[in-house]
């Protein structure tokens, strides 16, 4: 899918390809950037603090739920357009909630919410969701197959910023700093949690500062946080403001042939313009995000892409009003809010 970039008026080339350095590895040094773009190391370290500060950029660090034996749950509340910011608001303030966002003019707010049970999830929906005829009706379905989705280098607006060859000089280095990690789900101690904690704050918090957030020498710090990350418990992510992107989003519902599934979804994985696509439970049994410059775009997609599809028997868009959080970041208008400090 052809137009998908970067807003160049609310950045230039040159913060575009530093936060393209940084998609591909989130906590890069400055000064492999700088070598890379040509420019220097002081440079690449003001205009990063200035995106991060103007809420254009955020990494954070993330805990792979699966890894935890957690499910993901999506639920899809149908509701009166006076009370969807209200209710998305409401839910974004939690942790286990993500990825909160309007839809359809307001009459549908859809979130993704993590638990270890069905009956968790259901204990906890009833008690978030306001018991009042402004919720006309609530549908949940389960994530059970991810296609694509989870990566920080998801979005593709800057794919084509830096050449090639770069963009994967830099991947391999995000891999080689990473290594091999232990068999098994390592066991998460109390100097993991305030780690964790600080790296859900800021992803690129150097670890001479986790040394002495955690009181760990820094080596230890630099260890566990590669094995962390090895083990595939916990990724960075990174967030990137919708006043950035300049597209238009929407989530996509497909009712598609049990025999045709894996195709279909191999199939959406691979379009760039969607940058989540997963299997789920209930009547619609695939869902996607499609991300186009312009409805008109939509179209073409519908009819030239998914037509193309052999198993879909059925399909619904809805577009989406407002992001009201994403993975990582709460949004303010279209800017990544400040991250919350949580209480110790």
């Amino acid at each position: 899918m052809s137009g998908l970039s970067f807003d160049t008026s609310i950045f230039d080339l040159v913060d575009a390809q530093i936060m393209r350095c940084i998609q591909l590895y989130p906590r890069v040094p400055f000064s492999q950037v700088g070598e890379m773009l040509g420019v220097a190391e002081q440079t690449v370290a003001r205009r990063y603090r200035r995106l991060r500060r103007d809420g254009l950029i955020r990494v954070t660090l993330a805990v792979d739920p699966s890894a935890m034996g957690e499910t993901v749950w999506l639920a899809r509340i149908r509701c009166r357009p006076e009370a969807s910011q209200g209710i998305a608001t409401a839910l974004a303030k939690r942790d286990d909630v993500s990825w909160v966002t309007i839809n359809s003019a307001g009459w549908e707010v859809d979130f993704s919410l993590r638990s270890t049970s069905a009956a968790y999830a259901d204990e906890l929906l009833t008690r978030m969701l306001p018991k009042t005829a402004q919720v006309l009706d609530v549908t949940v379905v389960a994530f059970i197959h991810v296609f694509i989705g989870g990566a920080a280098t998801d979005w593709p607006g800057l794919v084509d910023v830096i050449p090639a060859d770069a963009a994967g000089a830099l991947a391999d280095s995000a891999r080689r700093d990473v290594g091999r990690g232990p068999d098994g789900v390592p066991a998460i101690s109390r100097d993991d949690r305030l780690l964790i904690e600080q790296l859900q704050m800021d992803g690129r918090t150097s670890i001479s500062m986790l040394s002495r957030i955690t009181g760990s020498p820094p080596g230890k710090i630099g260890r566990r946080l590669s094995a962390l990350l090895a083990s595939g418990v916990v990724y960075f992510d990174v967030d990137f403001a919708p006043a950035a992107t300049g597209q238009w989003s929407s989530a996509l519902w497909l009712t598609v042939e049990a025999q045709q599934l894996a195709a279909v979804g191999s199939a959406l994985a691979a379009e760039p313009g969607i940058p989540f696509a997963a299997a789920i439970t209930g009547a619609a049994n695939v869902t996607a995000t499609i991300i186009t410059p312009d409805l008109s775009s939509l179209y073409t997609f519908v009819t030239e892409r998914l037509a193309d599809l052999d198993g879909i028997t059925g399909y619904e868009i809805s577009p989406r009003t407002r992001l009201v959080k994403q993975s990582g970041a709460l949004v303010d208008g279209d800017r990544l809010a400040p991250p919350v400090l949580r209480p110790s």
